[in-house]
């Protein structure tokens, strides 16, 4: 999958350069992370920049640059682009680059009253990394274009909802917090901040298998992402769950207000 450069200038291994230079190249096997900027902050810097040495780390790829540098990469596009919000698109896959792309937030009513989702039979190779993967990308594009759907979920060979094809997924059940295992997802930002904002407020957690028949057993769904941040679920196929199930609103008004702490702490 090929992305553009949006506004004036990119990062090229830590050289600012116009878009007029950039080239495009396939990033399938390269690692990557998407920044959220809001109000010029990119948005957990350190949690980002953690998961993608991690990610390094298990696709083994060589990162040149250590992560001060590459905060100051950021910042510097920030400045010189004169932009305040959006998202950032930092990858490696042989060389370092980081630039704006497009973005697509939800209507803010979506929180209100929820996405609908789709099931795809599919599987990521390597969870835990962060990695570009053409063909299930294209796959839940084409079908979330077909079918009008916000996201689509992965189910794997053994039935089991695993992840969004760019999101992670909760479920709630008898007031309890439910999400597929860490060690078969991509370990999102914004799924351990909303551990931890649960955690935090007395709600039962647990992670365990979620299987594709039995969804009808939850009262409730929400998909967490950097661009989505906490969304409620309406509906995944045929099934459909409460968008204003009071703990989904819970967590969402929490995570947002986390997030106004993380900018106050920075600006």
């Amino acid at each position: 999958m090929v992305y553009f450069p949006l506004h004036r200038y990119f990062i090229f291994n830590g050289e600012l350069r116009p878009n007029a230079l950039f080239k495009a190249f396939e990033n399938s096997g390269g690692i990557y992370e998407v920044l959220r900027i809001e109000n010029g902050v990119p948005l957990f810097m350190e949690d980002h920049l953690e998961r993608f040495y991690h990610s390094a780390s298990l696709a083994g790829k060589t990162i040149r640059f250590n992560s001060d540098q590459i905060n100051r990469f950021i910042l510097e596009l920030l400045r010189e682009n004169k932009v305040l919000s959006g998202n950032i698109l930092l990858s490696c896959k042989e060389n370092l680059k980081a630039f704006f792309i497009q973005h697509k937030y939800p209507e803010l009513q979506w929180y209100q009253t929820g996405v609908r989702c789709g099931i795809l039979k599919g599987e990521r190779e390597n969870p835990n990394a962060k990695v570009f993967q053409t063909p299930v990308r294209q796959q839940t594009d084409k079908l979330m274009e077909k079918q009008n759907l916000y996201e689509v979920l992965l189910v794997d060979h053994l039935n089991r909802i695993t992840e969004g094809s760019r999101s992670n997924v909760f479920f709630v059940k008898n007031d309890s917090l439910i999400t597929p295992p860490g060690n078969e997802v991509l370990l999102g930002i914004t799924r351990r901040k909303t551990i931890l904002l649960a955690e935090k407020a007395g709600i039962p957690f647990f992670e365990q298998d979620i299987l594709l028949d039995e969804l009808p057993h939850y009262q409730a769904v929400f998909i967490t992402g950097t661009s989505p941040k906490i969304l409620p679920v309406s509906q995944i196929g045929e099934w459909k769950f409460d968008p204003q199930n009071q703990l989904v609103q819970l967590l969402r008004k929490k995570y947002d207000e986390l997030i106004l702490d993380y900018m106050n702490s920075v600006l």
